[in-house]
């Protein structure tokens, strides 16, 4: 398990995953498919596993995860903060932080 700054002196405990994920980059039509490698409160990791568009740091994203053990999916909000190769990182960002984003 990693840690991610949060803020000055506070971590986020990261927690390893493999969960499928859908990642859908807002205005410019670009949907991903991948899978989730770690999770945090703040934040979570992916590896794209197919797509010809590689997002960019500053891109909006909502992403869905679907949780095959209890049968559900969940979606959130977030922005990329950085990308290399097949993965990226975002940040999760609040609905009124997003919508002021666009």
């Amino acid at each position: 398990m990693t840690k991610k700054p949060v803020s000055n002196n506070q971590m986020a405990k990261r927690f390893q995953t493999q969960e499928p994920v859908r990642v859908e980059v807002l205005f410019k039509k670009e949907v991903l498919y991948g899978r989730m490698r770690n999770l945090s409160s703040t934040g979570a990791y992916f590896e794209i596993t197919n797509s010809t568009y590689s997002p960019k740091k500053g891109d909006l994203v909502r992403v869905t995860i679907n949780l095959k053990k209890i049968n559900a999916s969940h979606t959130l909000s977030g922005e990329v903060i950085w990308s290399k190769g097949s993965g990226i990182g975002i940040s999760f960002t609040k609905p009124k932080e997003f919508s002021k984003k666009k």
